[in-house]
């Protein structure tokens, strides 16, 4: 064979079902340096997500890091298995939270999972994320048992006395762990990896099961039963072989579980269609369900059921087999509400059951990126403005949320769910208390908001400032938020509808293209005809309304329009004012660190302050009045804090703020292990203008309403302009295009923009 047919023999090369056969013994023996041998499904599922790690921030789309970060912030991972199931990162936090108490033996190990969800909500996503995570994954079986059972299970013909006796033997005994552990802990000093301590022989067999009857009449051929005469071979879960299954009409519940053994079943329609679409009445089809409490409850199924698409009879069964598979089924509210309504006692599905509600999308850049990837698979493909998209996954996202909040409108939570870092300000904190678990909660500076936190001997200060935070508004919308909404089906649906429409009217020299305000048009005609479809439900009547009056148009100039547009509005005149001022950065960190500099000589009590100017290219210092031009005053007029004694609080307040969040981030670090200098641990928290929200919206205000008085005279006639003005209004109008509008999407913006005087708009 030459070089290039070997090379390309062994290109074509795929992997072996089968990885290895061994000895019992042999299995035993290597347990004790990889417990992981003997996992169950559960543990092999967590084991399996967790190996394919985390999305990595920085990599991902620059839309959707601010949303990452903030969920990592919050203790909720973005995992690598899940990237493409937009949004759905809380929900398999807890479904992993799930599965990691299955894999340690807790009773969620006896109940099978349901996605509960609308169209369109992931469901089938998740599910299908959850088995090819598991594709290739090596378990270890009894070699030849027809449900690739685990060979820990044969331990469980011995007497306690053997199993002890080959635990001390394998020095897998309490003892034995705790002083691998204790060692590993000393080794491990100063290091990021935290060391884990392996499971004991009877932690292994806690979660093991009884063999099944091919097994133990293996075990017991001979005159001499002897288990080291069984082999155990390593085998890749595969959809196409074992541990990977789904039911559907082709086969019964127990041939899916049978198949799915070692691995997951996945139960799509659970209530639906799969159930009772078996040319069954709606009784067959819950007796054929019993089986799946009888998987969940104990853990094992009948052994020869179904052999003639007979599952639900008693008496075609031959024992049973053991089962362990994650069980992973899916429904909707309305399919789920009939079949439990249709039963005697509903209660003996519930009570095996743990329901995981799948809501929609409540991220907007995770929403407008799942746009994104249906429009990159279309044919013909217009342009559309940075904001069409956008303001579109808006309108998605706030019809779904909860819409009323006593003191935050929907779309500045919108904003926050996005990991927008807002500093909204509580009204009523009932009363809370530097320190207190409310105020630490919500205050995004950290505790003590103010200055010291007060004793029972010091005097309360005059005002506590408090802020929302995301996880608050997440408490209080509950885990059935985002299960009502315009849905993903529906959203798809419209922007193919705009893209073809568009396409179509085309002429052979146009470059097409859809601006923000073409798409909020044409969303308000899509939104009048779903009110017209047949058989809505009240909850899908209200999110029309509701979307309706978010979709409001302005009347004239001075009307304010709905939450959409003005949304829009917003976005647009930050971009004008951006373009207007490319060193709106620049400027922002030099009015940071001056404040910073005057805040921390008036703290001090000091009369002067120490500024660094720049000279003939050259950082000189030069020293300055406290409060020098007025830069305390003017910035915090901006944020807001006109009192006195409130904006003395505020500047005694910024290094505190900034101290607490580099303690914070050397309590983290001490936390991992690593022993550094406090100044590595301080490095690790980015001090910017951004850093304190509410400093930082004072510099954005002042800074925005210097700009904005800029825009308007670049906005005059032609005639009115002056040379420096015409050319700075030409070089601003470059960079508003270079922001991806194309000329006629720049030129309805800025017609817009013109019309409605969005500069003298707050």
């Amino acid at each position: 064979m030459s070089s290039t047919g070997q090379e390309l023999h062994e290109l074509l090369g795929l992997q072996s079902n089968v990885v290895e056969t061994i000895s019992y013994s042999e299995f035993l023996t290597r347990l004790r340096e990889r417990p992981e041998m003997a996992d169950s499904a559960a543990a092999t599922l967590v084991r399996a997500i967790e190996s394919k790690g985390e999305v990595d921030i920085d990599s991902s789309p620059s839309e959707l890091r601010p949303y990452l970060k903030m969920l990592k912030k919050m203790g909720v991972p973005t995992w690598k298995s899940f990237k493409n199931v937009r949004g759905s990162q809380r929900v398999v936090a807890r479904l992993l939270n799930h599965l990691r108490a299955a894999a340690a033996n807790g009773y969620q190990l006896r109940l099978a999972i349901l996605l509960k969800g609308g169209p369109g909500s992931g469901k089938s996503f998740l599910a299908n994320s959850i088995k090819d995570a598991l594709e290739g994954e090596i378990v270890y079986a009894v070699d030849g048992c027809p449900v690739h059972e685990n060979p820990i299970n044969l331990l469980n013909l011995l007497s306690e006395e053997t199993i002890c006796k080959i635990e001390s033997q394998l020095k897998m005994t309490d003892a034995d762990r705790d002083a691998e552990y204790k060692t590993a802990v000393k080794a491990a000093k100063g290091s990021t990896d935290k060391p884990v301590r392996k499971p004991t022989l009877h932690d292994l067999l806690a979660i093991s099961g009884q063999p099944c009857q091919h097994c133990w009449s293996a075990v017991m051929k001979g005159d001499k039963p002897n288990l080291s005469e069984i082999k155990v071979t390593a085998m890749r879960l595969s959809s196409r072989s074992f541990g990977i299954s789904t039911w559907s009409k082709n086969c019964t519940l127990a041939q899916s579980l049978e198949m799915g053994s070692r691995g997951v079943v996945d139960m799509p329609e659970l209530f639906g269609s799969a159930a009772a679409g078996k040319d069954a009445n709606a009784l067959a089809s819950a007796e054929e369900l019993d089986i799946l409490l009888e998987a969940t409850n104990d853990r094992q199924i009948p052994a020869g059921c179904g052999d003639s698409n007979t599952c639900g009879e008693k008496s075609s069964r031959k024992g049973f087999l053991p089962l362990d598979a994650v069980m992973i089924g899916q429904t909707n509210d309305g399919s789920y509400a009939r079949f439990m309504q249709e039963q005697a006692d509903p209660d003996k599905f519930m009570r095996r059951i743990a329901i995981f509600n799948v809501p929609y999308i409540t991220s907007v850049s995770e929403e407008e990126q799942a746009y994104r990837a249906a429009i990159a698979e279309m044919r013909d493909q217009p342009h559309f403005d940075p904001m069409t998209l956008k303001i579109t996954a808006l309108l998605a996202v706030i019809s779904r949320m909860k819409k009323d909040h006593a003191e935050v409108d929907i779309v500045k939570r919108a904003r926050m769910y996005d990991g927008e870092q807002l500093a909204v300000e509580k009204k009523n904190i009932n009363n809370a208390q530097p320190g207190s678990a409310a105020n630490q909660a919500s205050n995004p500076f950290g505790s003590n908001y103010g200055g010291r936190a007060t004793t029972g001997t010091q005097a309360a200060p005059k005002k506590v400032t408090a802020y929302w935070s995301v996880g608050e508004f997440w408490a209080a919308a509950g885990e059935d938020e985002g299960m009502a909404g315009l849905n993903m089906p529906d959203m798809l649906n419209i922007i193919s509808e705009a893209v073809s429409l568009v396409m179509r009217d085309a002429g052979p020299d146009d470059a097409p293209c859809i601006s923000t305000l073409e798409m909020l048009g044409f969303l308000r005609t899509k939104i009048e005809q779903m009110k017209k479809k047949p058989g809505l439900t009240d909850t899908q009547k209200k999110v029309l309304e509701n979307c309706t009056e978010f979709l409001r148009p302005p009347k004239d100039i001075s009307d304010k329009p709905g939450l959409i547009e003005e949304e829009y509005r917003r976005v647009l005149k930050r971009q004008f004012l951006e373009v207007i001022a490319p060193d709106f950065e620049r400027r922002a960190k030099e009015l940071f660190e001056r404040y910073r500099v005057h805040a921390r000589a008036f703290a001090g009590g000091q009369k002067d302050a120490i500024e660094m100017v720049e000279q003939a290219g050259k950082l000189v210092e030069r020293r300055v009045k406290v409060n020098f031009d007025g830069i305390l005053d003017d910035l915090e007029n901006n944020m807001g804090l006109y009192g006195e004694s409130d904006k003395a609080d505020f500047r005694r307040s910024v290094e505190g703020h900034i101290l607490n969040l580099q303690l914070k981030a050397r309590q983290a670090t001490d936390e991992e292990g690593d022993e550094d200098e406090d100044t590595a641990a301080a490095a690790k928290v980015d001090v910017t203008w951004r850093t304190l929200p509410k400093l930082a919206e004072g510099i954005a205000k002042k800074l925005n309403d210097e700009s904005a008085k800029k825009l308007e005279r670049v906005l005059k006639s032609e005639i009115e302009l002056s040379e420096e003005d015409k050319t700075t209004k030409r070089e601003a109008l470059q960079r508003f295009k270079d922001l991806g509008y194309c000329e006629h999407c720049a030129k309805v913006a800025l017609t817009y923009f013109n019309d409605y005087q969005l500069w003298k708009q707050s």
